[in-house]
């Protein structure tokens, strides 16, 4: 465990003495924050979670019995010592009526003021053993009341995820009886697979994440209904039905079938999304993984049918066999000559073609999405453009998975990246920015994380090297430089323009430490941060 101490003394030379000279980290204080003013303690404790406070009584301004008064109001659980130069009764007996951890006379030996921050720690451990017990018994105690749900979807979803463990049948159904107890343990279930076919129209993942959940729901409410079961989502995306006591609805397969027809059709109108649905066969828990496997299976083979009903067992095409469709040589010269709506009609051409073959193969969908890519990429670099800085999604795998999961999903991605992709060439040809305005604007982007030299250079695929010299060239400023300068005058002008903390001054502007921050700042600017505040407040 480590911990981290706050120094308060408006005396330069006491509170670097406390802070610089004791060896701090031998009682694992990793981290020593030191403050001159209740004003400055006031912004490190809400920008830190401090275990231990040493605070001068008397500073100008606010002193240290009103800092710690303003602490207990908020609910800052840091232990406090109060170190005075004075020996007075009713300070002492403030300090300690307000729950100050101990009272300390100026001058104090070091190893004495070591001594009592110790002590002080080992009652923050004390305290957070008893928490973390009485906690530990609560959050066992709440764990089946109110999150039972949470523990048969993991259950579930251990059990179904393909590539998961196979289990034995009797300790899992005595398990799942415990959490669920209308199962049976000889009972029978049966999955069925809930697939999106496709989204009516383009939903970032958070929507489609809603959308999903709201679907969950819905098939809660239609397809199980009074039948016992249960809905999961698998980590890799795919969501089942389970239902329980599944002997008796298997037959009574046209009941399912005619609230899975329902559900897809409140999904086609509610829901944004063409969905189908793949019902497998009844049987014991110890088979369960591998029927939800051949579900996937069908899902997988299925690119051309949506808004429909799959069951398995019965009949369905082989989709392996069908003929090679060729792939045309003038879709390139069209592209590249910016025939835009010449170029759309002819992949038109290529969809009606797919759409009339009797079977089709993910395989197909597959090469028609690489000789796609495989143009963009042959074009931009003819150009001299990046694909990767105007068509970010292209180098994303989803983007692949999610284009090749259906046809209609192909034409849909196809007729997208089409518009994308010719109208970053049109502007790109209109004004290509250069190198220093793309290291510029990437700087300005990420002026809040880590930057390196190493990491604008993989952006721009340079050499790190080249990189900075090239700059350094054209700019009289090294990257370093120029980054830190960047810093300064985001931090200034947010010094000057807000009411933010100045602890957030220095996150936002890229610097996780506070105190490097401020001697940063002063060493530039000539003032601290706080009295640059004082001086520009707008």
């Amino acid at each position: 465990m480590m911990y981290r101490l706050l120094v308060v003394d408006d005396e330069a030379f006491a509170l670097k003495s406390v802070v610089d000279t004791i060896d701090w980290r031998s009682l694992q204080i990793a981290q020593v924050f030191a403050a001159s003013d209740a004003e400055e303690a006031r912004e490190l404790l809400d920008g830190h979670a401090i275990d231990v406070m040493i605070c001068d009584i008397e500073m100008p301004g606010e002193n240290g019995l009103e800092l710690l008064n303003w602490m207990r109001k908020r609910g800052v659980a840091t232990e406090t010592i109060f170190l005075t130069g004075h020996d007075k009764f009713d300070y002492a007996h403030t300090a300690l009526q307000m729950g100050c951890f101990d009272y300390l006379l100026k001058p104090i030996r070091h190893e004495r003021l070591k001594e009592t921050v110790m002590r002080a720690l080992s009652k923050l451990e004390e305290t957070k053993q008893k928490l973390s017990m009485h906690n530990r018994v609560e959050r066992y105690e709440n764990l089946l009341r109110t999150q039972k749900h949470i523990l048969v979807d993991r259950f579930w979803t251990d059990l179904i995820e393909p590539g998961g463990e196979t289990y034995d049948t009797e300790p899992h159904t005595t398990y799942l009886s415990m959490i669920q107890p209308e199962f049976s343990p000889h009972d029978v279930f049966m999955p069925v697979l809930l697939s999106v076919d496709r989204w009516k129209q383009s939903f970032g993942s958070r929507d489609e994440h809603i959308l999903e959940y709201a679907m969950m729901n819905s098939a809660r409410e239609t397809v199980l209904r009074n039948w016992p079961g249960t809905v999961v989502k698998c980590r890799g995306g795919a969501i089942f039905i389970i239902i329980y006591e599944a002997a008796s609805v298997e037959r009574e397969l046209k009941e399912l079938e005619w609230r899975c027809r329902r559900f897809i059709a409140d999904c086609n109108q509610y829901f944004y999304g063409h969905v189908s649905c793949y019902i497998g066969s009844a049987g014991p828990i110890d088979r369960i993984s591998s029927t939800c496997a051949e579900l996937l299976d069908m899902e997988r083979r299925n690119v051309s049918k949506s808004d429909s009903i799959f069951i398995k067992g019965e009949f369905y095409e082989d989709q392996g066999g069908m003929n090679a469709v060729a792939w045309p040589s003038e879709l390139s010269v069209l592209f590249e000559s910016g025939k835009k709506d010449e170029l759309q009609r002819r992949i038109d051409e290529m969809f009606s073609i797919y759409e009339n073959q009797k079977s089709l193969s993910k395989e197909h969908l597959k090469a028609f999405y690489f000789h796609f890519v495989s143009m963009i990429y042959q074009t931009f670099h003819k150009s001299g453009f990046s694909v990767d800085h105007a068509l970010e999604s292209l180098s994303r795998q989803e983007d692949m998975a999610q284009a090749t999961k259906s046809l209609s999903q192909l034409r849909a991605w196809t007729k997208r990246m089409t518009d994308a992709a010719m109208n970053a060439v049109d502007k790109r040809r209109n004004r290509e920015p250069s190198v220093i305005e793309l290291i510029e604007q990437y700087v300005q982007t990420h002026i809040s994380q880590d930057l390196t030299r190493e990491d604008i250079a993989a952006f721009l695929h340079f050499n790190p090297a080249y990189l900075s010299r090239l700059f350094k060239k054209e700019t009289g400023l090294s990257l370093s430089d120029y980054i830190m300068d960047q810093r300064m005058k985001q931090a200034k002008r947010l010094l000057s323009e807000s009411d933010l903390k100045v602890s957030d001054v220095a996150e936002i502007t890229g610097y996780r430490n506070f105190s490097y921050f401020s001697k940063l700042f002063k060493k530039q600017e000539g003032f601290t941060p706080q009295e640059f505040r004082k001086r520009n407040k707008r």
